[in-house]
């Protein structure tokens, strides 16, 4: 393909999409990840990573250990490998979320507000709890928009999953 044949019809270019990003974080301790249980907002009672809004002057990087330390209580023990991007519609706006992975061997979970409980759980039980195909699937039909979140949550737990196997 050329060029000129990739260009859009009349040769007009649309405007470039505007994202707000955001960052969450696989948190590992003893082969397990945390999980938040989210209270109010988009998908409130879902199980979740801790994360949340790139703000003003931040990496995304910095924005998921600030967000880590906000909604648990905890510091990753090094640096943040990169996951992947999820891309969402969530507060009436299309968004993409960056997702890490660290470890967090030590201190006690302490939730905020934002959550009404949190677990350790081993992300592949994770996975098969809450994203099989027909879940996945079921929530699509109910409503497309949430249907395609948890479909690209998914798909970004796998890429972390097939990271963590080939460590």
């Amino acid at each position: 393909m050329t060029p000129a044949e990739a260009a859009p019809a009349g040769g007009a270019y649309p405007e470039p999409g505007v994202f707000r990003l955001s960052a969450a974080v696989y948190v590992e301790r003893e082969g397990k990840i945390l999980l938040l249980k989210r209270q109010g907002g988009e998908l409130s009672g879902a199980w979740y990573l801790p994360g949340g809004a790139v703000d003003e002057g931040e990496t995304p990087e910095q924005a998921a250990r600030r967000e880590l330390f906000e909604e648990a209580g905890l510091v990753p023990a090094g640096k943040l490998r990169l996951i992947g991007l999820t891309p969402m519609h969530v507060y009436g706006t299309e968004s993409i979320q960056i997702t890490y992975a660290c470890e967090s061997p030590e201190g006690e979970v302490m939730i905020s507000h934002e959550h009404s409980g949190f677990r350790w759980m081993d992300p592949r039980e994770f996975r098969e709890r809450y994203f099989d195909e027909e879940r996945v699937a079921a929530a699509e039909a109910a409503d497309p928009r949430i249907g395609a979140i948890i479909r690209g949550v998914r798909d970004n737990l796998d890429e972390y999953l097939a990271l963590r196997a080939g460590r």
